[in-house]
C-alpha cells in the first residue's frame, strides 16, 4: 500500500476514534459528536392560514445501544402583515393583577407599577375593556372588565393612584380572580391577556406551585394569555416561569422596578399584531417514545401524543424550537415521529397545519453510520440555542442554592461534552460560543461569590435570576 494511502487511513481511523471518543463524552446527548454528514431528509412545509410549520431531524439515526435521543427543529412562521402593515389592531381584554404587599413600597416598585398602568390605560381605546385586580393578605377587585371610556378611564386612573402597600403576598388569590374576570364575559374573538405582578414568594392563599399552574393551564385552554412580571431579587423565578408557562404567556425579571413601562408596552404592542393565538403543537409518540424537552415548555402526555403550548404568533415572526425525543435502541429498527402539528385560532377560526409527512429515524449497528447522519448546520444551532440556554438554567439554580463548585462542574462537563463534540463537527460558530459565552458564564459564576457575605449573597441572588432569565427567553426563542 502507497504510504499517502496508509496516511489517509490512519487519518479516518483516527477521526471514527474521536468520534466514538466524543460519543463516550457526550453522554444524554451523545448524538451530537457524531461526524457532518447528509443532511436529513426535509418532511416538507405545512401550512394552515397565515401560519407555517416546517420540522427537520438533526440527525436521522441512532445507534443500537445508544441513548436513542433526536432532536427537531420546530419551526414556525407566520406571514408578514399584507401590504407590510399591521392589520386593525383587534379588540384587547386586559387584565392587571398587582402585587401591593408591603415590600412593593420598596424602591418605589409600586409607584413604577402604577405609572405604567397608567401609561397603559392611556394607549387603550374604547373597543379595548380593562379590569384590575390587587392583592396582599386579601384580594381586591377594583370593578369589573370595563370598556375604556373617558368615564371609565378617568375612574380607573383614580383607583390605580389610590392603591397603597401593606401586608403578605396572596399571589394566588390574586391569579384567580384575575382569570375569573375574563371568563365571566364573551370574548367574542377578542384577544384577552393578564399579567402577573410579584416582588415575593407566595405565602397566603394557594402557594402550591402545581395548583398554581393549574390555573395558568386551564386560562391558557380557554384562550387567555398570561404572562407574568417578577421585580427585585426576592420572588420565586421557577414559579413565575412555570406559570407564563403554563399560561402561554411571558415572562419577565427586572432588579429595577423602572422597567415596568417597558414592559406593558411591550405586552400591548405584542398583542396588536398576534395573528395566532391559543398555539398549540402536537407531537405523536409511538410506543416507547418520548419526549424529553420542548424548547423548555411544560409537556402533557396522552392518547398517544405529547403537547406543549409556545404562545402566542405575530406577524412575520418566526420561532425556532428545538424538541428532544428518546426512542428504544433494542434492536435495528425505522421508527417514525407521526405528522407533527399546530393548532392555532385567528379570531374566531380554528387552524390546524400538520406535517405533510412523518419524521423517520433508524436505529442502526454502526454507530458511524448514526454519527454520519447529522446535519451540522442544524446541530450547531441546537447547540447554540438550546443547549447553552439548558446550561445557563442549571448553572443559575445552582449559583441562586450557593452551589459554586457545582455550577463550575456543570459548565465543565458541558465544556467537555461539546468541545469532544466539535472536534469531530468542527463547528467554528461553536467553538466561539464555548470560547466567548461560556467563558463569560464562567466569570460570572467567579463574581457571584466573591466580595463580604452580603455582597455576595445579593449577587448571587441577581446573577441567578438574570442568567435564568436569559437561559429561559434563549430556549423559547422569544429574544
Amino acid at each position: 500500500m502507497k504510504k499517502s494511502h496508509r496516511r489517509t487511513l490512519t487519518l479516518v481511523g483516527g477521526l471514527l476514534a474521536l468520534s466514538c471518543l466524543a460519543m463516550t463524552y457526550a453522554g444524554r446527548d451523545g448524538r451530537l459528536a457524531a461526524a457532518p454528514g447528509r443532511k436529513p431528509p426535509d418532511p416538507g412545509l405545512a401550512r394552515a392560514g397565515t401560519v407555517n410549520l416546517s420540522g427537520r431531524l438533526i440527525q436521522d439515526k441512532v445507534h443500537m445501544g445508544g441513548d436513542g435521543t433526536v432532536t427537531v427543529a420546530l419551526t414556525l412562521e407566520c406571514d408578514r402583515a399584507p401590504g407590510g402593515n399591521v392589520e386593525a389592531r383587534r379588540e384587547l381584554d386586559m387584565v392587571v393583577v398587582m402585587d401591593r404587599s408591603g415590600s412593593m413600597a420598596d424602591a418605589g416598585k409600586l409607584t413604577h407599577a402604577r405609572q405604567a398602568v397608567l401609561n397603559l390605560l392611556s394607549r387603550l381605546s374604547e373597543t379595548d375593556r380593562f379590569a384590575l385586580v390587587s392583592y396582599s393578605d386579601h384580594v381586591q377587585r377594583h370593578g369589573g372588565l370595563l370598556p375604556i371610556t373617558p368615564a371609565n378611564r378617568a375612574t380607573l386612573e383614580r383607583i390605580v393612584r389610590g392603591i397603597q402597600p401593606g401586608g403578605a403576598t396572596n399571589l394566588g388569590g390574586g391569579l384567580q380572580e384575575g382569570i375569573s374576570q375574563l371568563a365571566e364575559l364573551q370574548q367574542n374573538g377578542r384577544l384577552s391577556r393578564l399579567i402577573l405582578i410579584s416582588d415575593g414568594l407566595a405565602n397566603r392563599g394557594v402557594t402550591d406551585p402545581s395548583a398554581l399552574g393549574t390555573m395558568a393551564s386551564v386560562a391558557a385552554e380557554r384562550g387567555y394569555a398570561v404572562s407574568t412580571v417578577g421585580v427585585g431579587l426576592d420572588f420565586n423565578e421557577h414559579l413565575m416561569t412555570s406559570i407564563a408557562d403554563k399560561g402561554a404567556g411571558n415572562y419577565t425579571f427586572m432588579e429595577s422596578a423602572s422597567a415596568f413601562a417597558q414592559v406593558f408596552d411591550k405586552e400591548f404592542r405584542d398583542a396588536g399584531t398576534v395573528v395566532a393565538s391559543s398555539v398549540e403543537v402536537h407531537v405523536p409518540l409511538s410506543p416507547g417514545m418520548t419526549l424529553v424537552h420542548a424548547a423548555g415548555y411544560p409537556i402533557e402526555v396522552g392518547e398517544g401524543r405529547a403537547v406543549f403550548r409556545p404562545g402566542d404568533l405575530r406577524f412575520g415572526q418566526s420561532r425556532k424550537l428545538f424538541l428532544t425525543l428518546r426512542i428504544p435502541v433494542g434492536e435495528e429498527k425505522t421508527w417514525d415521529i407521526g405528522a407533527i402539528s399546530a393548532h392555532y385560532r385567528s379570531g374566531e377560526r380554528a387552524y390546524t397545519a400538520s406535517l405533510p409527512q412523518p419524521l423517520r429515524v433508524a436505529c442502526v449497528r454502526d454507530p458511524s453510520e448514526a454519527m454520519a447522519s447529522i446535519d451540522k448546520a442544524q446541530w450547531e444551532d441546537k447547540v447554540i440555542r438550546e443547549d447553552y440556554n439548558r446550561l445557563r438554567e442549571e448553572v443559575a439554580a445552582s449559583v441562586k442554592e450557593g452551589k459554586r463548585e457545582e455550577a463550575v462542574q456543570q459548565i465543565d462537563r458541558y465544556v467537555t461534552r461539546q468541545q469532544a463534540a466539535n472536534a469531530v463537527v468542527g463547528s467554528s460558530a461553536v467553538k466561539g460560543n464555548l470560547e466567548k459565552d461560556v467563558g463569560s458564564l464562567r466569570r460570572t459564576v467567579a463574581d457571584s461569590f466573591t466580595g463580604a457575605p452580603e455582597e455576595a449573597a445579593r449577587k448571587q441572588k441577581a446573577n441567578a435570576k438574570s442568567m435564568q432569565f436569559e437561559g429561559y427567553q434563549g430556549r423559547r426563542s422569544k429574544n
